[in-house]
């Protein structure tokens, strides 16, 4: 089951996505989109994966409309905004949620957001698990620069070996001083267009809610 919930963020209301587990919930998810001035919405097929498998280790997951699309008040922030608003989202989901186990994830530019709101979290808030797909790290081309921080952490990295938008060379300038894992698929683009089994396996792999 998915609701529709509208917090209050820096620049207004916050549109999220809020899907429910089947059984008693043991934890809680926040889940961040792609870039939505490049057609990215929480109902994207990678986002709406790891929405899906939170949802079946039991979490309750929240998918927040980035500020400016959907129904969610503001304009585009280039990240800036709206790391504030996904840690008001954070702030409200540990709230409704504080016994239960907190893990997050994004994709692509909801993976930048994500790593900078993690960053900003005291380490005791912070999720105790972080999946990252096609984290952008340095110059997307067309785009901007994208400055993301030294995370510390359970930390799952992914990444596609033909990204022609999030190079996999610059993603690995950015985790070798950190040492930092990356799971790498062969051939696959910044999507993951042909690869969602494997993407859906390699975290399922990961996910472990206590």
């Amino acid at each position: 089951m998915t609701d529709t919930i509208f917090l209050n963020g820096p620049e207004g209301k916050i549109e999220v996505f809020v899907d429910y587990p089947e059984s008693t919930a043991k934890g809680f998810a926040v889940v961040c989109h792609p870039h939505p001035l490049q057609g990215g919405t929480p109902h994207h097929k990678v986002p709406a994966l790891l929405a899906k498998i939170f949802t079946e280790h039991g979490c309750v997951v929240y998918r927040p409309s980035f500020r400016g699309s959907g129904q969610s008040d503001g304009t585009h922030n280039e990240g800036f905004g709206e790391t504030d608003d996904i840690l008001s989202v954070i702030e409200y989901a540990q709230s409704s949620h504080p016994d239960l186990a907190f893990v997050a994830g994004g994709f692509s530019f909801g993976a930048h957001v994500m790593a900078k709101a993690y960053d900003q979290l005291p380490a005791n808030e912070r999720p105790i698990q972080l999946i990252l797909c096609g984290l952008p790290t340095a110059t997307v081309q067309g785009l901007r620069h994208y400055k993301t921080p030294d995370l510390k952490g359970n930390i799952l990295l992914i990444h596609g070996e033909a990204d022609d938008i999030t190079l996999l060379s610059d993603a690995i300038v950015w985790a070798k001083p950190q040492k930092h894992a990356i799971t790498i698929f062969p051939g696959a683009n910044h999507f993951f267009t042909g690869y969602l089994k494997q993407l859906r396996d390699a975290i399922e792999r990961f996910v472990n809610i206590p």
